[in-house]
């Protein structure tokens, strides 16, 4: 499997790699069980590897285990996807939840990546299970586009984090940021006091780029009449001005930034 030099851009330890050995999908088919319809989406996988575990052993960093989590180790798993196929986040949703262990997909589709981070936590209804609590993913992006360096950058590894967790946490957080990319220019970074703010802004970006794409979805209808069009024209242009807004905030707390 050839493309992209993940760990060019991951940075981890030796220990960590796993030296990209396959995982047949039948292993996959089985061991969650998968259903036929989740068995034809799996289809759009060319080819599945093992490419690294983060744990104790192999990086140093200590385990994380409270009441709600048990964070052993943080699998990262390098996947193919079959020509033509741009599907990754439905791709990607599926495989996270064939894992027990909170996962990293580095996704290759039509020369473009994807990074998609799973978090898990403990089972309520099984015990001694877990289940995907809440997934963080890129979407698709051109890794040589200068305006992602910064981000590719964000995600080499380093050994400040406490724990497993925090390691994760970080991981996904990471990623979540970089969807503003396409709107803002740049990856938004900012001083240690106001990250917790600036994460918050980025999640309202990106609820209200998602708005605006659905509004622009409404008004190409075949089916809506004059002045259905033009109160969904004046709906969007409301909810962009309210994004450009939110742009500048972004900016102001990266020190206006921008490429």
């Amino acid at each position: 499997m050839s493309g992209i030099d993940w760990n060019g851009i991951l940075r981890l330890p030796e220990a960590a790699l796993a030296g990209c050995r396959r995982i047949p999908k039948t292993v996959l088919v089985k061991q969650a069980m998968l259903t036929k319809t989740e068995q034809k989406r799996l289809d759009k996988v060319a080819r599945l590897e093992h490419f690294a575990t983060v744990q104790k052993s192999t990086t140093r960093i200590p385990p994380y285990e409270d009441d709600e989590r048990n964070v052993q180790s943080v699998v990262f798993l390098r996947c193919e996807m079959t020509a033509g196929t741009m599907a990754v986040a439905e791709v990607a949703e599926l495989v996270h939840k064939c894992f027990p262990n909170p996962t990293v997909l580095l996704v290759e589709a039509g020369g473009c990546a994807c990074i998609s981070v799973a978090l898990t936590r403990r089972s309520q209804a099984e015990q001694g299970a877990t289940v995907v609590d809440r997934v963080e993913s890129t979407g698709a992006f051109d890794p040589g586009r200068s305006e992602y360096a910064d981000f590719l950058g964000a995600l080499a590894f380093g050994l400040s984090q406490g724990d497993l967790w925090e390691y994760l946490v970080d991981l996904s957080r990471t990623v979540a940021l970089s969807r503003a990319i396409g709107g803002l220019g740049f990856y938004p970074v900012c001083p240690a006091r106001d990250r917790e703010k600036l994460i918050a802004l980025t999640s309202r970006y990106d609820e209200m780029g998602a708005s605006v794409k659905r509004l622009k979805e409404q008004r190409r209808s075949k089916d809506i009449t004059l002045n259905e069009s033009a109160k969904l024209r004046m709906e969007m242009k409301e909810e962009e001005r309210r994004l450009r807004a939110v742009a500048d905030e972004i900016k102001e707390i990266c020190n206006g930034r921008s490429r």
